[in-house]
């Protein structure tokens, strides 16, 4: 029973977070399928890819009905993305399950210094645009660390859709998710032969997919900056933790 609760208490966390960020929450994902559910590396990043995927889509229309989804943004950026995600998977193939663990905790440091040192966002108008090469740069290398890592690439999609694409934050974390659910269910088709899903990855399911759309339309109440360095310093201590398993 307390490893049902935990395992859903880290669905409704992995949720919770992706509606109100527009990412960040599938990057708990994999710790908590590897080292509380047992599942290994492989296994872990392909399950990840399909609760997110759908976690996102939900979240995303929540989104939608604020109006805070660009459409048009988020097919052109996340059709560049699953390209990037089918590269990441087939990388992911030729690393051991100890290496892609450590990768994956390197990554998950990196982002909570970066999101540590991040300014707040604050951008109003979205009536310029970025050249399209770039855009599709930034995609195909959010799609890349989908595929490899089993992350939805949020944390590198919501600052390029602000800073390159101009967009406001309401609207570039509601086009993220949109774009996060089209890359996790490119990885996740690829990733199909190693799913694992059976009773044990349940509680997590239903936990992301019940808390994704409500934390949705939480996000347009919330102030976000304070969430978002609580996070960071909670990747922090996730990422020592793991990489301390894995050398041990």
């Amino acid at each position: 029973m307390l490893h049902m609760l935990i395992a859903a208490s880290s669905g409704i966390a992995t949720g919770t977070l992706l509606g109100l960020l527009g990412g960040g929450g599938s990057i708990i994902a994999v710790p908590v399928l590897v080292y509380l559910l047992g599942f290994d590396a492989k296994s872990a990043v392909a399950s990840s890819l399909l609760v997110v995927a759908f976690a996102s889509l939900l979240a995303a229309y929540s989104h939608f009905r604020h109006k805070a989804v660009v459409v048009s943004t988020a097919l052109v950026f996340g059709g560049a993305g699953g390209i990037g995600s089918l590269a990441g998977a087939q990388l992911a193939g030729l690393l051991s399950d100890s290496v892609q663990l450590t990768a994956f905790a390197l990554v998950m440091a990196l982002v909570a210094l970066l999101m540590l040192r991040a300014k707040p966002l604050d951008i109003q108008s979205d009536t310029r645009s970025a050249p399209l090469a770039l855009v599709l740069t930034a995609g195909v290398g959010a799609g890349i660390l989908t595929g490899l890592l089993g992350v939805g690439g949020g944390f590198v999609i919501v600052p390029a859709l602000t800073l390159l694409l101009k967009l406001p934050i309401t609207k570039a974390i509601g086009t993220s998710l949109l774009i996060i659910a089209m890359n996790s269910a490119v990885g996740a088709l690829y990733y199909a032969s190693r799913l694992h899903l059976d009773y044990s990855i349940l509680p997590f399911a239903l936990g992301a997919l019940a808390a994704a759309p409500i934390a949705g339309r939480l996000a347009h109440r919330i102030a976000q900056e304070k969430l978002k360095v609580s996070f960071a310093i909670s990747l922090l201590l996730l990422s020592g933790w793991m990489l301390f398993k894995e050398v041990h």
